[in-house]
């Protein structure tokens, strides 16, 4: 690498580190958009090339993304990839009921956490999840979106940044077992039931009835698996 090549890649690292610093100053925060390449050069006497390099960087960490003819953002979850642990890579095998395992170890903590520390919004929140599941479910229509919104409400209530990284496992699990369960006559009523009861468990605060709920829940899923 000859010393042209060279001062680039360090141009396009520091600026890179500089711009992750900004995220986690919160001087940018998700969802917000970057100055155009141009602004960004003129900003930081840099070349275009160097800025390119450096937001490629960012996008392959998943911490800016790209919206085609928007612009680039900061990343709703930056860092945080939609296959964290590389599960797409694997072997199949049994996959559905690995991720019912991943769930059936988090989950129901998950739940009698959030029924500890949910404040007021979140709650509210967790009843509009819930009335969205059961629109869905009663019209017949797949409620995959909505049940996905339902858990990660549940989540994002711990107040545990850490417990919220795993979502995209939790996710990935909630559609292949809506993929494999979805035409089991009586499974639609059965996990209304089900997220009724998690629900009301939550909205009453009562953490040790949330986890059961919540695990009950996921033994069902488990059980419907082929």
């Amino acid at each position: 690498m000859d010393d042209r090549m060279y001062q680039k890649k360090v141009l396009s690292e520091q600026l890179a580190n500089d711009l992750r610093q900004m995220i986690l100053n919160k001087d940018l925060i998700p969802g917000d958009k970057l100055p155009n390449e141009l602004v960004l050069t003129e900003q930081l006497n840099v070349s275009r090339s160097t800025v390119r390099e450096a937001i490629k960087t960012l996008r392959s960490e998943n911490i800016l993304e790209v919206r085609r003819g928007l612009g680039t953002f900061v990343s709703a979850t930056p860092g945080v990839k939609d296959d964290p642990f590389g599960v797409h890579f694997m072997d199949e095998g049994p996959m559905l009921r690995h991720f019912y395992e991943v769930r059936l170890v988090v989950e129901p903590q998950m739940a009698h956490i959030a029924a500890l520390r949910a404040n007021e919004a979140e709650i509210a929140e967790i009843r509009k999840a819930y009335e969205e599941v059961k629109e869905a479910i009663e019209a017949g229509r797949d409620h995959t979106e909505a049940d996905i919104h339902f858990h990660n409400i549940i989540a994002a209530s711990t107040h545990n940044p850490i417990m919220q990284r795993i979502l995209p496992v939790i996710n990935e699990g909630i559609k292949s077992g809506y993929e494999e369960t979805k035409d089991v006559q009586e499974s639609g009523s059965h996990v209304l039931e089900q997220h009724r009861a998690i629900m009301h468990a939550l909205t009453r605060r009562e953490p040790d009835e949330a986890r059961e709920a919540m695990r009950h829940h996921i033994e069902y899923g488990m059980s419907l698996i082929k």
